[in-house]
Parts: structure tokens; sequence; C-alpha cells
């Protein structure tokens, strides 16, 4: 969108070319699309950052901590995992079982002259192999984990209170009689 409203390409959006772009009707209808292609379906343009985010690291403002940054991109890490990384998995243990398979189907009927043998492609496995992330990530779990250390030291330290009290009441029943 941004290269869309960059009317004058010089990279960056200046203060008129926002006023024009904020007053249209219909935003998303009236900017036209610069990469389609002859089909006329859009073209993204491939990141040419050695790792994700390093284009928001270098141009945040001073004062921003990397927990924001890094929350200001879960988003785009949720929408990778379930389409892109989970697919790239699957592939790879298709491949690598495959392989597994084809080296299986080979080597019988190498040590024993032909009379032995087993056709991958005739053969059915039960086999459940899961491929696909766990439906929790790493930050939730160590959020998780940080509320758990939490509720326990509230835990001991009610304890702690209610034996203190405890013993500072049977000490006043000792006092008294």
């Amino acid at each position: 969108m941004f290269e869309e409203a960059d009317i004058d390409e010089d990279g960056t959006l200046d203060f008129d070319e926002f006023l024009k772009v904020s007053k249209m009707p219909n935003l998303l209808a009236e900017l036209s699309v610069k990469n389609r292609d002859n089909r006329g379906l859009v073209q993204v343009q491939a990141s040419r950052e050695r790792y994700f985010g390093e284009e928001l690291r270098k141009s945040v403002p001073p004062g921003v901590n990397s927990m924001a940054m890094s929350q200001s991109q879960h988003f785009s890490m949720e929408l990778y995992e379930s389409r892109i990384a989970s697919m790239q998995r699957f592939v790879a243990m298709t491949v690598m079982f495959h392989q597994m398979g084809m080296r299986v189907q080979t080597f019988f009927p190498k040590i024993s002259f032909g009379l032995l043998g087993y056709r991958m492609d005739r053969t059915h496995s039960i086999m459940r192999i899961a491929t696909t992330a766990s439906p929790v990530s790493g930050a939730d779990v160590r959020e998780r984990m940080d509320e758990l250390r939490l509720m326990l030291k509230i835990e001991k330290s009610v304890q702690l209170i209610e034996r203190a009290w405890k013993n500072w009441k049977n000490d006043q029943k000792m006092i008294k009689a």
C-alpha cells in the first residue's frame, strides 16, 4: 500500500501524498496496484532482509524496547508458521519417508538375488506422523511458566503468613494462660 501511495516514487510518503490518499472515499479501491502480472495477480516482492524484522529494527524510534518490536511481528510469524513452515515440514517428511521406503524396496532384491521383493507403490502404511507445529507457541509456554512461578511464590507467601499468624495466635494463648 505504501508503494501505491508514493506518487512521486521517491521512497517516502510526504504530507501532501498522505493527505491525497487519506481523502480518497474508498482508499483500497482507488489505489492502483503497480505490481500485477499479466493475469492480474498482485506479485509480492521478496524481502531483502537478512533476517525477519531487520528493517523494523533499523527504523524503530529510540526508546522502543525489543519486546514491543517482537509483539508487532507476532501476526506475521503466525501466518508464516501456519502457511509456509508447516508445509515445508510436511514436504521434508514426505521426501524423507519416500527415500526410506525406496531404500527398503531396493534392499531386499539385492540381498536375495531377486527372490524377495517389495513394491513401495503396492503397500499401505498406517503410520501416523505429526508434521505440524504445536498449537502453542514457545512464547505462550514461557508466559505460562512465568505465571505458574508467580502463583507458586504467592502460595508459599500465603502459607508462610498463615503459619506465622497461627504461631502468633498460639503464643497469645500461652501468654494469657
